[in-house]
């Protein structure tokens, strides 16, 4: 149903209603494809772990893909940037936008095609049928920006349109790696993936600017988070100024933009006051992805100076930020909707633990020389680490994600 009033509507633009529920009585039922965040949060969590897996085979030399594929480590880094990310945002998303507009975007047999597009297209790609791989990731990102926009334009949520950009922008990275790796041009397929990883910083900026506070106020007892409206537009003006700057200025101007942008958010991140939160997993795994975030834009800055290999930012983003922040954010979500209270047990600490040693030993590996032992050494531990945590998160969720909410209430 169509809000009838403004002031019905959100006024936080990636606000996801929380249900909290005090104890849980048995339902039945098939509750997958209900709504968004079921099939993507189950099917990312397990992408996210057997691809990382299938890549540690590959390193080892204990298994390769198809001599009619791409290079390995295109495969690797497209499937973690537009299979597992995309398909959590694809879930987020669906579920948040059901959420600002009282409008269901997909469920039941859409949202199975949906999910069906994605996954063929994974599959597809590690066969190495290039074409077939594009044609479904294209069709998933048509029909998922179509879902968006209808519940958006619906409920007349303009400002919104901002995240279906992000989902049009991804694709459109995405059609142009495609374009790379069939039509053998000379630039490197992975550059698009770069930039799409960058346009998830952004959003993670904006994201962590809005919900990281809030949920630090609501989960610690007492707790005074500063966030002066200047961070609003200045902090996601000066990451986008930073994330530019490092593909388009000369080495020094390009490190005092990432210096510029790493400050910004360190400031900000500090008057979240993370020190506070150290008892609560379920605020401090996002506050711990946020650090990561200055982090990057200051290894970014010296990448520019030649000081450190590129895969130092590039995983400082993708496994620390991007994967803590992740790890905390489909966690309290699947617990809110499915009607469970948002409390950590030890399953959820350990993920988190998991993910953030993970973070730390990747960029570790990017500091030694590619290919010797410690290196390796650090490789497998990271991706190990990762893989058992997102295993996990999978083991522990799946069930919840299959069953309908415990509340009874729809979703």
């Amino acid at each position: 149903m169509m809000p009838s009033k403004k002031s019905n509507r959100p006024t936080n633009l990636l606000t996801i209603q929380e249900s909290q529920a005090r104890r849980e009585r048995p339902m039945t039922g098939f509750g997958l494809w209900r709504l968004g965040f079921r099939p993507f949060y189950l099917g990312g969590a397990l992408l996210a772990s057997v691809a990382m897996l299938l890549w540690l085979g590959i390193l080892s030399g204990a298994w390769s893909l198809p001599e009619t594929t791409l290079n390995p480590m295109t495969w690797h880094a497209h499937e973690m940037v537009f299979g597992f990310t995309l398909a959590i945002i694809a879930g987020f998303l669906l579920t948040a936008s059901n959420n600002w507009t009282g409008i269901l975007p997909a469920a039941g047999l859409r949202l199975a095609i949906l999910f069906l597009l994605w996954s063929l297209a994974r599959f597809f790609m590690i066969q190495g049928s290039i074409l077939l791989a594009a044609t479904a990731d294209l069709a998933f990102a048509v029909l998922l920006a179509g879902f968006l926009f209808r519940v958006l334009w619906r409920a007349r949520l303009w400002k919104n349109f901002t995240l279906l950009g992000l989902v049009i922008l991804m694709a459109a990275f995405n059609v142009w790696f495609y374009v790379i790796l069939l039509t053998d041009q000379s630039t490197s397929p992975l550059y698009p993936v770069e930039l799409a990883l960058l346009v998830v910083m952004q959003l993670l900026v904006v994201m962590g600017g809005r919900v990281i506070p809030n949920f630090t106020q609501n989960g610690v007892p007492g707790i005074a988070v500063w966030k002066p409206p200047f961070f609003v537009t200045a902090t996601p003006l000066f990451t986008a100024f930073g994330i530019v700057g490092w593909f388009t200025l000369p080495p020094r101007l390009a490190f005092t933009g990432c210096l510029i942008g790493a400050g910004i958010n360190l400031a900000r991140w500090i008057g979240w006051q993370p020190w506070k939160t150290l008892k609560h997993p379920m605020v401090w795994v996002l506050q711990l992805g946020y650090v990561w975030i200055p982090v990057t834009l200051l290894l970014m800055g010296f990448e520019s100076l030649g000081l450190v290999q590129r895969s130092m930012p590039v995983h400082a983003l993708a496994v620390g930020a991007m994967g803590l922040i992740i790890a905390g954010m489909i966690t309290r979500t699947a617990m809110g909707h499915t009607g469970r209270p948002i409390i950590a047990s030890r399953l959820e600490t350990g993920f988190f633990l998991l993910i953030a040693f993970s973070g730390l030993l990747r960029v570790a590996a990017a500091s030694q020389q590619p290919g010797n032992s410690l290196s390796n050494l650090l490789l497998l531990a990271s991706g190990m680490t990762w893989a058992i945590g997102f295993l996990a998160y999978a083991y522990r969720y799946a069930p919840w994600l299959c069953r309908p909410r415990i509340d009874g209430r729809p979703g």
